[in-house]
């Protein structure tokens, strides 16, 4: 007997396996082609959104006047989910921020909070709107805002904006521990010249903080005098 399969057996036994295992075989093809094929579209589909939104972008850079709120109005059309729209709505707000409009800048830098895709670009968004609420006179909110900043890289601009409207507020001592905060936040403290004169600035504040006894209770307390004789004869009836 031979040790080889003869053709017509060859034959039989491909046959056989195919009609077990082909139409199997041809899906997995299948859809190995169309994954292969549905990935390079998506990145080929997304890179050229990508070069849209910065085109659309750039446009409104160049733009002035109404020809920028339509640019800013295209990005948020065709690039809402990107970087750009949640930029373009802070610049939005500085123009507006610069024109003394803080509800409007509060409104768009709100936009730019909802719109950022990643946690750093809305911390960025919040430290702006913070300030924004300290120059309309929003304290309270303002410091809200910078309570949920979580951001490490944004921990030293947090707490100089917080000792600025500390200090605002008069409250020196407080604006002194921000600003001295900040500063061990700061990466380089030589490259903040202007925090490290509001901390030597408020200062003295940590010194008259010092200068007060610890327990009040201690400080002498004058007892009343006791009334003369010349009172008591003044105030006593007439016989």
């Amino acid at each position: 007997m031979s040790d080889y399969l003869t053709e017509e057996e060859q034959l039989a036994r491909l046959k056989s396996w195919w009609d077990d295992n082909g139409t199997s075989t041809i899906v997995g093809l299948v859809l190995v082609i169309v994954g292969v094929v549905g990935w390079r579209w998506w990145g080929s589909y997304h890179d050229e959104q990508v070069a849209r939104a910065s085109d659309l972008y750039q446009e409104f850079l160049a733009a002035e006047g109404t020809a920028r709120d339509t640019a800013a109005d295209a990005i948020a059309a065709e690039a809402a989910d990107s970087a750009y729209h949640s930029l373009a709505l802070m610049h939005l707000a500085r123009d507006a921020a610069g024109n003394g409009d803080y509800q409007a800048a509060d409104g768009q830098l709100q936009a730019a909070i909802a719109a950022a895709p990643g946690q750093e670009l809305a911390d960025l968004a919040r430290l702006r709107l913070a300030r924004v609420q300290q120059q309309g006179d929003r304290s309270d909110a303002a410091l809200q805002t910078l309570g949920s900043i979580r951001g490490e890289g944004f921990r030293s601009h947090v707490a100089e904006l917080k000792g600025d409207i500390h200090l605002a507020r008069g409250e020196r001592l407080l604006a002194y521990e921000s600003y001295t905060a900040a500063l061990a936040d700061a990466d380089d403290q030589n490259s903040r010249p202007v925090l490290k004169m509001k901390a030597a600035d408020t200062a003295d504040a940590a010194t008259d903080e010092a200068a007060v006894p610890a327990d009040q209770d201690e400080l002498a307390v004058d007892e009343p005098a006791e009334p003369s004789v010349d009172d008591a004869e003044v105030d006593a009836p007439d016989a």
